[in-house]
């Protein structure tokens, strides 16, 4: 007994041993990266630009409906107008839809094209909300130190900044290493699918393969990782999948004097309650898993050490993940209950019910897995689960790597512009159209050069989206080092 004992305590100590060396010898890697000078903007225009684009509401309805063809060609006719240079240098294309496509040719055409992307479409603000707005969403106000209005942050600043960063160069006669494409949807916010998805067919019909492609979703964040004190620039990686179920029951109706044991509603509230207690298994995603290695020479020893050794504290640090709103999405398929419809009368039984759950879809599942896995847990025959819009529904993007020449470009331009920053990859909750170009190329990301305290999470499609001027600027200068630094 002693010397299993004996043996035992051997173990725990070679154990720790282990763990704690690992945990030592991690240290933050040396950044080098060339001296950055800001090219010569001119500021007044170019937020002037750049409100201008705020102030035409290209709003995407839901439903998958197509964009609204008017508003849209007056955008692209401002565009035309705000950057001659632009117009005037690259191929514009725009398609059936109203999407855009500008190739801008590049020095050595041999070269694979890179693509930079952004969508003009915007999301609605109801009407019960406006008078929630301290200045109008459609305005472009300037006050209180920030331009107001729906697009500023999500996701017009990507776009004009592409341009403004184009026609300034263009302007001091640069042309680009290699061939650059602009692609701009029009119906992002409501799946992408008559926007990217043509780009993307259109691409594929050329043969079009590129080198790497760039489009919103990751930024730079402070405050938001326990232990960083320097703020973290967030490279998209990858991306969950997306699908909205719809669950919906029918009842007799009647007079509400004689109800039955579970009217529409009743039995459509449990089939709800059943999803909202059986949540989805929980993981350690590969992409999560490269963010954390990356990430942890960086953190204070007592956090570096579990992440150093996640072979051993997987399960805890997944555990804990999910106890945080704002991390549980990177272990789990996320289950969000959005609308309920039901009843037309309080004095009436309902003649049926509707509600529509969406589901954020991590790596490992699919849409199909995600809709048998609702039938599972619902077990109900008289509710109905289906997808409510199959042309927008995806599944999670690949994990694209992040030795790549587009990883690189992208975390050496971050470094010239944000030296203080760690540069991680992350694995995006959200969806974007950058998805679908994964069937052209491994290497596609995610990056909007704007620096988020926890405040700005709000912004995307919440209510005062808002963005200081400043941050504008500084990422139209982003913009066009990255394109300088494109080889």
């Amino acid at each position: 007994m002693k010397r299993i004992a004996a043996a035992l305590f051997l173990i725990l100590v070679v154990l720790v041993l282990i763990v704690t060396l690992r945990a030592a010898l991690l240290k933050p890697p040396a950044i080098s990266v060339p001296a950055f000078t800001p090219i010569a903007l001119d500021d007044k225009g170019a937020l002037q630009r750049f409100i201008g684009a705020i102030q035409i509401p290209t709003e995407s309805q839901s439903g998958g409906e197509r964009p609204n063809q008017a508003v849209m060609q007056k955008m692209r006719e401002y565009l035309e107008q705000s950057f001659p240079k632009v117009h005037a240098t690259m191929q514009r294309e725009v398609l059936t839809d109203g999407a855009l496509l500008f190739t801008w040719k590049g020095r050595d055409t041999s070269l694979k094209p890179a693509i930079l992307m952004g969508h003009m479409d915007v999301v609605p603000v109801p009407a019960e909300a406006l008078p929630l707005w301290k200045h109008p969403p459609y305005s472009g106000e300037v006050a209180e130190g920030f331009i107001w209005g729906r697009g500023t942050f999500d996701d017009k600043i990507h776009v004009l900044s592409l341009l403004e960063a184009a026609e300034t160069l263009i302007a001091r006669g640069f042309v680009p290493a290699r061939t650059i494409l602009f692609a701009f949807g029009d119906d992002e916010e409501n799946g992408g699918k008559y926007g990217a998805q043509n780009i993307v067919k259109l691409l594929q019909q050329r043969n079009v393969q590129p080198e790497f492609v760039i489009d919103e979703g990751g930024a730079i964040v402070s405050g938001m990782i326990p232990g960083v004190t320097q703020p973290v620039a967030l490279i998209g990686t990858a991306e969950k999948g997306y699908v909205d179920v719809v669950l919906s029951t029918v009842g007799k109706g009647g007079h509400s004097s004689a109800p039955p044991p579970h009217t529409a509603i009743g039995e459509l509230s449990a089939a709800l309650t059943k999803l909202e207690a059986n949540q989805f298994p929980a993981s350690l995603p590969a992409t999560v898993r490269s963010q954390y290695d990356t990430l942890a020479p960086y953190l204070p020893f007592a956090k570096r050490l579990p992440l150093a050794n996640l072979w051993l504290f997987q399960p805890l640090i997944v555990r804990l993940g999910l106890q945080n709103p704002l991390q549980a999405g990177s272990f789990r398929t996320t289950t969000a209950e959005d609308m309920f419809n039901a009843g037309f009368k309080e004095n009436a039984l309902p003649p049926s019910a509707r509600a529509v759950i969406n589901f954020r879809i991590l790596p490992g599942e699919t849409v199909s897995s995600v809709i048998d896995r609702v039938r599972s847990v619902v077990n109900d025959a008289g509710v109905t689960v289906s997808d409510a819009n199959p042309g927008s529904s995806r599944n999670p993007s690949p994990a694209s790597p992040i030795d790549s020449n587009g990883y690189r470009t992208l975390d050496t331009t971050i470094h010239q512009l944000f030296p203080n920053v760690i540069v991680i990859p992350n694995l995006l909750n959200a969806a974007t159209d950058s998805s679908y170009y994964c069937v052209l190329t491994p290497n596609v990301y995610r990056f909007l050069a704007v620096d988020l305290d926890p405040s700005a999470l709000e912004l995307a499609h919440g209510l005062n989206e808002r963005m200081a001027p400043e941050k504008y600027l500084k990422a139209v200068q982003f913009t066009a080092q990255l394109i300088e630094n494109i080889h």
